[in-house]
């Protein structure tokens, strides 16, 4: 069967909310009403959601995804270790935003290194998955993300 979208997955609710993250902590950018101004509060909000959303989301995509994933091909095991070095790069300007020096350029980064890693799971790693497995292994891989609580979404014609 045709795969209608590009797209594999659609973690809606985890990108949605790094999207407005990525969008309060840009450079220039206006200020998001509810959203913190200053950059020692912007950079308090960052560890905070990588604690509470990050944290775990990496967790699921490297102990649940990869381990399904890995061997499949070459290409897509590059893009996995991909996904990963995005995820230490992420970590470490999060850790070094706890440091409290330097944090306009640390908050940008961490904007830009997010906004990274999300483009490379939907348009290259996501895509590769989609063109690589068949409905059943999407299916199979679905039913393991979504028992440990990963939203996965894929349609078919």
């Amino acid at each position: 069967m045709k795969q209608e979208h590009k797209s594999l997955f659609s973690i809606a609710h985890d990108h949605f909310l790094s999207s407005l993250v990525i969008q309060m902590v840009k450079k220039g950018s206006k200020p998001i009403e509810g959203m913190p101004k200053t950059n020692e509060d912007k950079s308090k909000y960052v560890v905070h959601f990588y604690n509470q959303e990050l944290e775990n989301h990496f967790y699921l995509e490297e102990n649940i995804l990869q381990p399904e994933l890995r061997g499949i091909s070459k290409e897509i095991d590059k893009l996995l270790d991909d996904m990963v070095n995005q995820h230490r790069e992420i970590e470490a300007i999060v850790k070094s935003l706890r440091t409290g020096k330097r944090l306009a350029g640390k908050i940008d980064k961490f904007g830009k290194s997010l906004d990274n890693h999300i483009n490379h799971e939907e348009r290259v790693l996501f895509p590769k998955i989609q063109e690589t497995l068949s409905r059943q292994e999407l299916e199979t891989l679905a039913k393991k993300l979504q028992k440990n609580g990963y939203e996965f979404i894929y349609k078919y014609h």
